[in-house]
Formats: structure tokens, C-alpha cells, sequence
């Protein structure tokens, strides 16, 4: 645990909480450091889960497989961030596949511990569960922008979408985005070889430029159709 403590600490969930208590904190939520290899589960549809996670070595993906099958990327998870927390505090069947992309560490804490209210409740332990509820709707952000990229008509006004959104975030019409072309697709819920297609073509008309996930809006004007 000591050598997850810099890591535990520079999160937002756990600003301000001295670093000398967070051991005792995770002691009490039942605390479980797993380590899985590349390729292996963590969870898969149907599963029920007491326990949300926090990544604190390598990458996960979270997918959801479609009806023939298919695993859709959703989002790529790197240290530091948590993963499973509604499915945990909610009771609910887990609905996506949580698939180490490389070997990884995970900190597993018991929700029905935290989200406990006693009368002698640590008031870290308080901080903590309103740092969640904030966790909770930026990611119903996310969720929100996802859908709005994805209710576009064509893969061209998806790409296009998400991508406009990238150089907002970044603050400039060059960027790099996080998601390989495979990634990418699957985030976009298209085919890799219809989405090279379009990149091409949006290259070509010189609305963007790219070299790998290195992207310039040249006009983004144009992007925001």
C-alpha cells in the first residue's frame, strides 16, 4: 500500500485527507489490492459487485458487447482513476466487460462500508462520500458527450464531433487525442476501415490534418456540424 500512497493522494477523491490516514480509511472499507495480466477480466456482465475499484498501475478498457458479440470500447481507465462505483453503490448487475489492457494493480474498497453513516463517522470518511457524488456526475457528463456524438446521423459528423471536443478541452486546434485508430472506432461504434476512410476524406477536403492520434482542426467551424 505505502507505494500507492503518492498516487492515492494527488486524486481528487482524496485531496486533503492526511496521507497518514488513508491507510486506516481503507482498512475499514475492506480494502483488496488485486494484480491482473493483460487481456484478464476484472468483471463481465451479470456479475454483482460490493466493491468499486481504483486503478493504481496500468490501463484498463471498459467495452460493452453488442448483440452479435462484439466488444465496444467505452473508455480507456489510467492510474488514479475509478471504475465500477454505480454498479457498487447501487446493487446493481454489472453491465460492461472491466478487461486489463496491460498488466495492472487495483484497489478494491467495499462501497456499503463508505457509504455508511454511523454516529461516530470519521468526517474523512464525510469529505470522501461528497467527493463522490461529485465524481458521479462528471461522469454523467462524459456519458452525456458520448451520446451526443454518437446520436450524430453520420460517422463523418461522429468523427467530427468528438473531435471538436478534444480541441476544446485541450484548449487548441492541435491536439492529441487518447485512443488509438481501433479505439477510436470502437468508441464511435463504426467499422476501422470506414472511419480511415473518412479521416482521408476530411484530410483531403483540409478540414483536419493527423499523424497517428496527433490531430489539427484547420477549420473548426466545420467540425461543429
Amino acid at each position: 500500500m505505502e507505494k500507492y500512497l503518492p498516487l492515492l493522494m494527488g486524486l481528487p477523491l482524496f485531496r486533503e485527507i492526511p496521507g497518514e490516514e488513508l491507510p486506516n480509511l481503507f482498512a475499514e472499507w475492506n480494502q483488496i489490492i488485486r494484480t491482473y495480466s493483460a487481456d484478464n477480466f476484472l468483471l463481465t456482465p451479470g456479475e454483482i459487485t460490493s466493491h468499486f475499484g481504483i486503478l493504481l498501475e496500468g490501463q484498463l478498457n471498459i467495452m460493452k458487447e453488442d448483440y452479435t458479440g462484439n466488444a465496444v470500447l467505452l473508455t480507456r481507465l489510467d492510474p488514479g482513476d475509478l471504475f465500477a462505483e454505480a454498479f457498487a453503490f447501487a446493487h446493481l448487475p454489472v453491465s460492461v466487460l472491466v478487461e486489463a489492457a496491460q498488466n495492472a494493480a487495483v484497489l478494491w474498497l467495499d462501497a456499503s462500508l463508505l457509504s455508511a453513516v454511523r454516529p461516530n463517522t470519521n468526517v474523512y470518511q464525510l469529505q470522501i462520500q461528497t467527493r463522490l457524488l461529485q465524481i458521479f456526475a462528471r461522469k454523467n457528463v462524459f456519458l452525456t458527450g458520448r451520446i451526443d456524438h454518437l446520436s450524430r446521423r453520420t460517422l463523418r459528423d461522429k468523427l467530427l464531433s468528438y473531435l471538436y471536443e478534444q480541441a476544446q478541452l485541450s484548449d487548441s486546434a492541435y491536439f492529441t487525442i487518447p485512443l488509438n485508430r481501433q479505439e477510436l472506432a470502437d468508441y464511435l461504434a463504426a467499422d476501422r476501415s470506414a472511419l480511415s476512410a473518412v479521416l482521408g476524406k476530411l484530410k483531403k477536403e483540409g478540414l483536419i490534418d493527423y499523424h497517428k492520434n496527433q490531430f489539427t482542426l484547420k477549420n473548426q467551424d466545420s467540425s461543429q456540424s
